[in-house]
């Protein structure tokens, strides 16, 4: 059973998917969809937020494929608690007190039972997105209360594990608000985004974003480097990591800045979490001749993208993808009958794969150390 305004909802998001997206029906054809919603119904009650959470998710990931994590039902309450996937264990990343804990189940579920069952509404193209996305869901309140795990209970209860063996609880209640936050974009950009340092003849430059606004931390930053001799620099590292995406025109900025020291040596650190424009600087400094070092990224290559944000019935927040790029073949296709043109070979996902594969283990995270940042100081 679905209650009306829910399903309402459903029906006006399939009206504006169809009429925004350039090729809507990629991944799965409209009437299976609704063979598959139907067969949901079967299984659950769509009543309130939560469920309606977990409805839209499950039919946006069978939409989406592998080729369209930009479609997306962005709803989201966040609790205080943030985590880090690691060598196969979910690590506590805040607070800060809690880092480097283990969490090993949710209401005495184990965790990886939440995963598997928080993998059925997360949407990804690559593996690295899929575990920043599962990341990310552990701490969505909206998300976790909507799994059938947790749909007929008000609190979770974490439990966890210190390194020495201690077991930690910690209780979240349903929709309860809280003073305390996770701080999502430090996380992301460190707080020092468009920023740069100078370390043993090395220029570190962080490009975490390309968010409208920092556009004039970008600009300024970017005018300071070309008035400071760079003679006795011999490498350039371009940390990458975090790059959600934003504005592609911002990373001009910074490529025309490296295109007149193509003398120095290009570096470039990658994480699950760079996407959109962040993946068109990625493949702007591989042009330059870069070597990359890090992780896969959250992305194919070559999707779908260029995101157009809607609100249905005053609340409920979508996001549908409305061109399809493939910046390494320099394709950018705005219209359906654009697409219908284009040679359906050219569609196969382009994964990238960096030059060195670094990764942060369990204990350079619980110790603060930049495992990625010190490879390519030290190592390259």
């Amino acid at each position: 059973m679905i209650l009306d305004k829910y399903n309402n909802t459903f029906n006006e998001f399939i009206t504006k998917y169809e009429e925004i997206h350039i090729n809507p029906w990629h991944s799965i054809q409209k009437e299976k969809l609704m063979k598959k919603k139907n067969e949901l119904l079967t299984t659950m009650d769509v009543t309130d937020v939560y469920s309606f959470t977990y409805f839209m998710k499950y039919l946006i990931k069978l939409l989406c494929g592998t080729k369209d994590t930009h479609t997306i039902f962005d709803m989201t309450s966040r609790l205080p608690i943030n985590f880090k996937i690691i060598e196969n264990e979910v690590l506590i990343n805040y607070p800060t007190n809690l880092k480097g804990n283990t969490l090993i189940s949710i209401n005495d579920i184990d965790i990886k039972t939440i995963l598997n069952e928080l993998d059925k509404v997360v949407s990804y193209g690559t593996l690295g997105k899929k575990q920043f996305e599962l990341e990310k869901a552990l701490f969505n309140e909206l998300l976790l209360f909507s799994i059938p795990q947790f749909r007929n209970t008000n609190e979770l209860i974490f439990k966890m594990k210190s390194p020495n063996n201690e077991i930690i609880t910690k209780i979240f209640k349903k929709n309860e608000q809280y003073q305390e936050s996770f701080n999502m974009n430090e996380y992301l950009y460190g707080n020092n985004n468009g920023t740069f340092k100078i370390v043993n003849n090395t220029l570190i430059y962080n490009h975490r974003s390309v968010q409208q606004e920092y556009e004039s931390t970008i600009k300024k930053s970017i005018e300071k480097l070309n008035k400071i001799d760079l003679t006795s620099i011999n490498k350039i590292i371009i940390d990458l990591r975090g790059n959600l995406g934003g504005n592609s025109a911002l990373n001009k900025p910074l490529i025309n800045f490296l295109s007149n020291h193509k003398d120095k040596e290009l570096l470039t650190l990658t994480d699950r979490r760079i996407f959109s424009a962040g993946r068109y600087a990625l493949i702007d400094l591989i042009n330059l001749g870069s070597i990359t070092i890090g992780e896969g990224i959250g992305t194919p290559l070559n999707c779908y993208g260029n995101s157009n944000r809607f609100t249905l019935n005053k609340y409920y927040t979508f996001v549908v993808s409305e061109m399809y790029f493939d910046p390494t073949r320099k394709i950018e296709i705005k219209t359906k009958e654009e697409f219908k043109k284009i040679d359906k070979s050219l569609l196969e996902d382009i994964i990238f794969k960096p030059n060195y594969f670094v990764t942060q283990t369990k204990e350079d995270f619980i110790n603060n150390k930049d495992t990625i940042l010190d490879f390519a100081l030290n190592q390259i």
